[in-house]
């Protein structure tokens, strides 16, 4: 009805707006976007709408199916996609959002922390326009309902720490088809089910002592220091071991003593903190041992005629402090061995290994062939790569070792032993190796040792692909190294458990424990271990079809100069950067960093990860239309040398290599690579691999016109990528399966196909070039139209897919 005087009502609708508050953040539902204080935090669509039902549902806990109906409207969601978008959603919440999206095992997940709902009226911009051109609305303006609630923030676990290895265990990360040998740790914290757990025990941590005496006595450094961390682990008391601190310390940009004692990330990392301080007056020495933490501070002091009697006096003072018995020294060691195994363990510290091996083999006689000498003689070699000497020297000292006397050096001697084979992919014999430690100590309270044995046999297993006793193992050592306080053995353990899920080709289990792991390294300042970290991120994000996350990754650590100075380290990370930005598109500065690493790598030792890259420039090549480069990369690539150190990589580019043939009509030659494809996967039992042969056996039926075997083996593989369940096989396999349905005019199944493919369209060119090709076949322009445009943008310098695209490519670079 108009009102008086003929005006109509100029009552815009009003809206009732939800927003949920919790600590800084808060959700509009009516804006569809989350804030963090005055910052919008950017998050994809798919993943705000299983914010806002988690949310919405918080009373219970809300089951996978469910959530993937209420979100995506469809069934046929992979649970890798889902745990993906959880895994966005928790990063965007920050150090938090593991906490506040709890995983509820075998079901689902559940929200947990504390919201205010408020309810505010907003005019919908719709009728607010209609209103202003004399439209009118029958509904009154609502006023809003405030929250007032207190807001709580929640916490995150502090971070452990990051080191290289003790007792010469380094890091051997497990890969698929290969190891890695690098000399850095990469932690990652545990299982996302296991997101509200308690951290590990905190240890103690001794800093190098500052020495006030003569430049000869300059070894007091590490040798004080790896004296009093020895006497408190005696003394029952968790220790991190010296070889841990020191790869730490070294990352710093301070090595003040007193700086080190207060700095905050130390705090976080070690319950007490001790600075030894050593000063010789004349014929003696004093010793004061300054220890912080446990919300006190202690300071003992010790003299004696000789700096390694007064360290260890100190020490146990410190610990009789603490309320802790000093352990018992042992009477068999002579006061001249006992300097002797603390100069060479400063000097390896320092890695002055050749300062350690004069020092054993000038030694007396007497010395020099005592068993703990011949042990560190042994641990040098290993450290100087003379992996055979290793073994020589070992097995006549584990002969000479009596099992119950010297029960604890000779698993000692035998964990070094198998770490030398380990080098030499001997793994069965590793395997035995430590066997025979853990047997040697498994009813001794020798936590240590333990811990390194089976964190060891645990590496040794996976390669056998034995996945299960492998994490059994590592469980057992997470325990034992737990206990001793060894942080870097705890970090070993976690990055291998990581590991052995991307071997296991499950990417989406892997990424929350790697991203978890990059969050404490960088605040740790850990920076080897960061930049590790962030390759096998960006690696993962490069499998689950995330190539901006990818990017981002390597942003971190970009350039690797600036962040490590390990040469190998910095083209490790030179490759995953080449890879990410060819995902995104950014072909020309990938191929500008493939001629720096053929320009400036190492020919020799840097031989495997040159050749590696030669396999992706061949993915480059073609992404930028040049057929006959990438032909003539990916031939010069299939080496033994890149089938050695990664398998994978060498299928798919046996697979590229075997599409480019087809493409030329060279079908015998094609076909000779599906040959081998399958030679490959029946002996590695890869499943990835096995999904490559999959797929170029489909393909190579449809170069040939066996239309109907080819359909039918499509549709195996594409089961067989469904069973893998990793986005970028199911693409790849799934590309080739649209073009052979449209070709087969079999559309209806074409659209099914493509709708599996759908959810990656907006980050991945293939699966955007399925959408292109499906709307073309239906006759649907706009749509077609609207999909060209995605896939010209995700293409970015590179050109569109105009003929059938490569299997199973790098990823991103198909």
């Amino acid at each position: 009805m108009p009102r008086p005087g003929g005006a109509p009502p100029r009552y815009p609708m009003v809206m009732a707006e939800t927003i949920y508050r919790f600590g800084a953040f808060r959700v509009s539902t009516a804006k569809r976007e989350l804030h963090e204080g005055d910052a919008v935090v950017d998050l994809p669509a798919r993943a705000f709408d299983c914010l806002v039902y988690l949310i919405e549902h918080r009373q219970r806990a809300v089951g996978r199916d469910e959530l993937i109906a209420a979100v995506w409207g469809r069934a046929d969601v992979s649970e890798a996609l889902l745990n993906h978008t959880i895994l966005r959603i928790r990063r965007s919440l920050g150090a938090g959002g593991a906490e506040r999206i709890r995983t509820v095992p075998r079901f689902g997940y559940r929200w947990v922390c504390a919201v205010e709902p408020e309810e505010i009226a907003t005019v919908s911009p719709m009728t607010e326009r209609a209103s202003e051109s004399g439209g009118e609305s029958q509904m009154p303006p609502r006023l809003p309902a405030r929250a007032t609630a207190a807001r709580r923030r929640a916490a995150w676990p502090l971070a452990i720490l990051f080191a290289i290895a003790a007792l010469g265990i380094y890091a051997i990360v497990a890969r698929t088809g290969f190891v890695a040998r690098i000399a850095a740790t990469l932690p990652t914290p545990a299982a996302d089910d296991a997101d509200e757990k308690a951290g590990p025990v905190q240890p103690a941590l001794v800093l190098p002592a500052e020495i006030d005496a003569a430049p000869e006595w300059r070894w007091l450094r590490f040798g004080v220091m790896d004296l009093v961390a020895n006497q408190l682990r005696g003394g029952a008391l968790p220790t991190a071991p010296s070889e841990s601190v020191v790869a730490l310390l070294r990352q710093r940009a301070s090595a003040d003593g007193d700086a080190l004692l207060a700095d905050p990330a130390l705090k976080g990392i070690a319950a007490m903190r001790v600075l030894p301080r050593v000063r010789a007056d004349r014929d003696r020495w004093h010793v004061r041992l300054d220890a912080a933490g446990m919300q006190q501070t202690a300071s003992v002091e010790a003299e004696a005629a000789d700096p390694i009697a007064a360290a260890r006096e100190a020490a146990n003072r410190l610990l009789a402090r603490l309320g802790h018995r000093p352990g018992t020294p042992d009477a068999a060691t002579s006061p001249e061995l006992a300097e002797l195994m603390q100069r060479s363990g400063a000097a390896m510290l320092a890695d002055q290994l050749d300062d350690a091996r004069r020092l054993i083999e000038s030694a007396p006689a007497a010395l020099r062939e005592s068993p703990p000498a011949q042990q560190r003689i042994a641990q040098i070699e290993l450290r100087a790569g003379e992996y055979d000497a290793v073994e020589r020297r070992l097995l006549t000292l584990i002969d000479r070792l009596d099992p119950k006397r010297d029960a604890a050096l000779r698993a000692r001697a035998l964990i070094t032993l198998a770490s030398s084979y380990v080098r030499r992919d001997a793994f069965e014999k590793a395997d035995e190796a430590y066997a025979e430690a853990i047997a040697l100590r498994g009813n001794a309270n020798d936590p240590e040792v333990l811990g390194l044995a089976y964190l060891g046999r645990g590496i040794a297993l996976a390669q056998h692909a034995r996945f299960d006793e492998a994490s059994a193992a590592l469980g057992r050592a997470r325990i034992e190294l737990e206990t001793a306080g060894d942080v870097l053995g705890v970090a070993q353990v976690d990055v291998n458990l990581g590991d052995f899920l991307v071997m296991r080709h499950r990417p989406a289990d892997a990424l929350p424990m790697l991203d978890s792991a990059a969050q404490r390294f960088e605040r740790l300042g850990a920076r080897e271990g960061l930049v590790y970290t962030l390759v096998e991120i960006a690696r993962v994000e490069g499998e689950l079809l995330d190539p901006a996350a990818a990017l981002a990754a390597t942003e971190r650590f970009w350039p690797p100069e600036a962040h490590t100075s390990n040469p190998r380290m910095q083209w490790i990370a030179t490759r995953a950067r080449i890879e990410a930005l060819a995902s995104n598109g950014r072909l020309a500065e990938a191929a500008a960093l493939v001629e720096r690493v053929r320009a400036e790598a190492d020919p020799a030792r840097d031989a495997a990860l040159r050749t590696e890259v030669g396999a992706i420039a061949a993915r480059i090549a073609l992404a930028r239309g040049d057929r006959a480069g990438a032909l003539r990369l990916a031939d010069a690539a299939l080496t033994a040398g890149l089938l050695k150190s990664d398998r994978l990589l060498y299928a798919r580019t046996l697979s590229l290599k075997g599409a480019m043939l087809r493409e030329g009509g060279a079908l015998a030659d094609a076909g000779a690579t599906v040959a081998e494809l399958r030679d490959l996967a029946a002996s590695s039992g890869d499943e990835a691999i096995a999904l490559a042969a999959a797929l170029a056996d489909a393909d190579q039926d449809r170069a040939e016109n066996r239309r109907d075997a080819a359909l039918r083996d499509y549709a195996a593989a594409m089961q067989r990528a469904a069973r893998l369940d990793v986005p970028a096989g199911l693409v790849a396999v799934g590309a080739h399966y649209v073009e052979a349905l449209i070709e087969a005019s079999h559309l209806d199944e074409a659209r099914s196909v493509g709708g599996r493919l759908a959810p990656w369209a907006d980050r991945d060119l293939s699966a955007a070039w399925v959408q292109v090709q499906l709307y073309r076949a239906l006759d649907s322009a706009d749509a077609e139209r609207n999909a060209l445009a995605a896939a010209t943008r995700l293409a970015g310098d590179g050109a569109l897919p105009d003929a059938p695209r490569a299997p199973a490519g790098a990823p991103g670079v198909r």
